[in-house]
């Protein structure tokens, strides 16, 4: 039986990949700062360990034993940059460091970021051997977690994989556009030309996350820093206009899409910069998303991926968006 270690399990993806370990049969331990937020892992017949990504004493003892570790932790929203570094930098050079320390080290698959890379021209989708170009704090901060885990790539068999937008259940992000379809029927887009995206299911990337631990190719300290790098999409390229109407199509309703100036976006995001700043608790959507909101666009090719590993999404947009507005119901996440 295969062993995991998933970091990251309480948060949406880390949820879900759990989840689709237990049902492949995969023994599955966790790392997380508070249990009382583990009760469904623990359901699932997880193993628990309380403990943090910068201490190292605590996961190498995670680690231990373990087959694979998926990490999957990352802080996507700060109040600083230092924020960004000490979770997303630290905490993936604490990880690699503790496997690096056993006898036989595990796989490690890194979950970074499409923002890692950066904005990809209309067009051109992005692909893994692109200059990486990111234009936000965030993504600066996944670039430089990615090389500090390829540091110890020579002592520890190592793949990343860059999603861009993951959505389905357990995604309190999407949540908020579905809520404001339902609200107001209107879904906001900066500028007036929508900016081309791809998107990929939390099912599918756990399902690519499972392929690449068996059979992706590593990273070598050697060879270019794209090696060992993945990208991975739903199969198509949608726009953000798209993303708000599939949205209410699972939801079944009719939605208007808004073009709005782009600096409507840079007051909204300022806003809510001071409010995170004065509440001390950062806001999804700030100035930092809003360099990633008005960029050229987020597209990307998964054609190694699928040539690597044999990936491919297992049901349409159209299919995933209706499950996922059921399951929002289903949890009373949405009142209509």
């Amino acid at each position: 039986m295969n062993k995991a270690l998933v970091t990251g399990a309480t948060g949406f993806v880390g949820s879900n990949l759990v989840f689709a370990l237990r049902k492949l049969g995969w023994s599955v331990r966790t790392l997380v700062r508070d249990p009382t937020r583990a009760v469904h892992l623990v359901e699932r017949d997880a193993e628990i360990v309380t403990g943090s990504l910068q201490v190292l004493e605590t996961l190498v003892e995670a680690v231990s034993g373990v087959d694979v570790v998926f990490h999957v932790a990352g802080r996507v929203a700060a109040l600083n940059r230092q924020e960004f570094y000490e979770d997303n930098v630290v905490g993936t050079r604490t990880v690699m460091e503790a496997c690096a320390e056993q006898a036989s080290p595990p796989t490690v698959v890194m979950v970074s970021s499409l923002a890692a890379g950066g904005p990809s021209t209309p067009g051109t989708p992005r692909c893994e051997t692109d200059p990486d170009v990111p234009v936000s704090a965030y993504g600066e901060s996944k670039l430089a977690a990615e090389h500090e885990a390829s540091k110890l790539s020579d002592r520890v068999p190592l793949t990343i994989i860059r999603p861009p937008v993951v959505f389905g259940p357990g995604d309190r992000n999407s949540l908020k556009l579905f809520q404001s379809i339902c609200m107001t029927r209107l879904h906001a887009v900066p500028g007036l030309r929508s900016m081309p995206m791809s998107i990929v299911h939390v099912a599918d990337l756990c399902t690519a996350l499972v392929q690449l631990s068996e059979s992706g190719t590593r990273m070598q300290p050697t060879a270019d820093h794209s090696t060992g790098v993945y990208c991975i999409t739903s199969g198509r390229t949608i726009t953000y206009s798209e993303f708000g109407r599939l949205a209410a199509a699972g939801l079944d309703k009719r939605v208007i899409v808004l073009p709005l100036p782009k600096t409507m976006f840079w007051i909204v995001g300022g806003v809510m910069e001071g409010i995170g700043q004065v509440r001390r608790r950062p806001s999804i959507f700030n100035w930092d998303k809003v360099h990633e909101a008005v960029a050229s666009g987020w597209e990307c090719t998964d054609e190694k991926l699928r040539h690597d590993v044999g990936y491919a999404p297992a049901a349409p947009l159209e299919q995933r968006f209706n499950e996922t507005a059921a399951w929002y119901r289903e949890q009373g996440w949405l009142k209509s």
